[in-house]
C-alpha cells in the first residue's frame, strides 16, 4: 500500500520559507556505478552541525550496475546493486531502483548464506518529487524461501519530510538544501517456527542529486516473542566519494590578520557572499567576493570583535578590529 501526502493538504496549517520549498527528485547517477565512504559514529548529532562528528570507523557502500551482477535476471528492475561487506562475512547486495516517480528497494541477497529475497513488487522508499512536510507510506507482504523453509515478511517505510537546511558534515564539508527526514522501517519475518523483526528509526539528512542520504541517525530494535531490545544506537555521514562522483567543495573562509587595523585579508570561493555582523548582531558589510582573495578596507568598522561568514554555510571566523 503507497501513500503520499503533500504539504500542500495542509496548507492552512503550515507557514514555509522559501528555502523549505527545495524538492527531492531523481538524482542524475553515472551508469557505470559510484562508490562512498560513510564515517560510523555511536553518537547521534542532533541539527545540521555535524561537524564535530568523530568516526569510530568507515565502511564502503559501492554501486555497480544491477545488470553487471550474479543475480541480473532476478532483479531485471533494479539499476545498481548496492554493495557492502557482511557482518558474517561475503559480500551483501541490495538493489535499488531510481526512476522519475521514486527510489524503490527491491530486496537483496544475503552475501554469506547466499539466501535471496526477491520482492515481487517494489518498495518505494521515498517519493519523487519530496518536498517539506510530505508524509510517505509504503508496504509489502510477501512469501519466501530460505533453505527450503518458507516465510512471510512484511516491510513498511514510513517517511515525513520535516525542514530543509545546510548540513555541515566533520572536514567543512557543507550540503545546502539538505532535507531532513524522519524515517522509519520495519521488517517482519514470521515462519511455522518462530517470529522475529528489525525496526529502524531515525533521521535521515537527502542532499539533492544524491544517490544516498548523506548522514543518518538510526536505533536497531529487535523484536522477538513480544521482547524488544536495542542492537545499535548510532549515526553516519558521508566522508568521501571515492569513485563515480564529485561532492561539493567545503566551503572554507580564512580572514586575517587578528587583529586588524585598517586591512583584512578575506579567502574564499570566488562569488561567494560574505556577511559581516558585529556582537550584537548588526550587519557591518556583506559583499560577494570576485576573486579567491581580497584585501578588504576596514578602517570605518567599529573597534571590536566581528564574524565574517559565507552566506549558506556554517564556517565563522572571528577577527577583532582595534584603531
Amino acid at each position: 500500500m503507497k501513500t503520499t501526502l503533500r504539504h500542500a493538504v495542509f496548507g492552512a496549517l503550515f507557514t514555509f520559507t522559501f528555502a523549505a520549498q527545495a524538492q527531492l527528485t531523481q538524482p542524475n547517477l553515472p551508469d557505470h556505478g559510484f562508490s562512498f565512504v560513510y564515517g560510523v559514529t555511536n553518537v547521534q548529532p542532533e541539527g545540521f552541525d555535524w561537524s564535530a562528528a568523530l568516526s569510530i570507523q568507515t565502511v564502503n557502500f559501492d554501486f555497480v550496475p544491477a545488470d553487471s551482477t550474479a543475480y541480473a535476471d532476478l532483479f531485471n528492475d533494479a539499476d545498481f546493486s548496492q554493495q557492502t561487506p557482511g557482518q558474517t562475512g561475503g559480500i551483501n547486495q541490495a538493489f535499488y531502483e531510481y526512476n522519475t516517480d521514486y527510489f524503490g528497494f527491491w530486496g537483496g541477497v544475503d552475501g554469506a548464506s547466499g539466501a535471496q529475497v526477491v520482492h515481487p513488487e517494489v518498495v518505494e522508499y521515498l517519493p519523487y518529487p519530496m518536498e517539506v512536510g510530505d508524509v510517505h507510506q509504503d508496504s509489502l507482504v510477501f512469501d519466501f524461501m530460505v533453505s527450503g523453509l518458507a516465510y512471510v515478511r512484511d516491510y513498511s517505510v514510513n517517511m515525513e519530510a520535516v525542514e530543509v537546511g545546510t548540513l555541515t558534515l566533520p572536514g567543512g564539508q557543507v550540503f545546502e538544501n539538505t532535507m531532513r527526514i524522519q524515517a522509519n522501517t520495519a521488517v517482519f519475518d514470521s515462519s511455522v517456527a518462530s517470529s522475529s523483526g528489525i525496526l529502524t528509526e531515525g533521521f535521515q539528512y537527502w542532499a539533492p542529486d544524491m544517490p544516498l542520504p548523506v548522514a543518518q541517525t538510526y536505533t536497531y530494535t529487535q523484536v522477538s516473542d513480544g521482547e524488544n531490545s536495542v542492537i545499535f544506537s548510532g549515526a553516519e555521514f558521508l566522508v568521501d566519494a571515492a569513485a563515480g562522483f564529485d561532492l561539493p567543495l567545503a566551503a572554507s573562509l580564512d580572514a586575517y590578520p587578528s587583529p586588524a587595523k585598517h586591512t583584512l585579508n578575506v579567502v574564499a570561493k570566488a562569488g561567494s557572499w560574505v556577511h559581516v555582523h558585529n556582537l550584537q548582531g548588526q550587519t557591518v558589510e556583506r559583499r560577494q567576493l570576485t576573486s579567491d582573495r581580497e584585501t578588504w578596507d576596514v578602517s570605518t568598522w567599529h573597534a571590536g570583535m566581528h564574524f565574517l561568514q559565507v552566506e549558506g554555510a556554517r564556517t565563522t571566523r572571528r577577527v577583532l578590529i582595534t584603531h
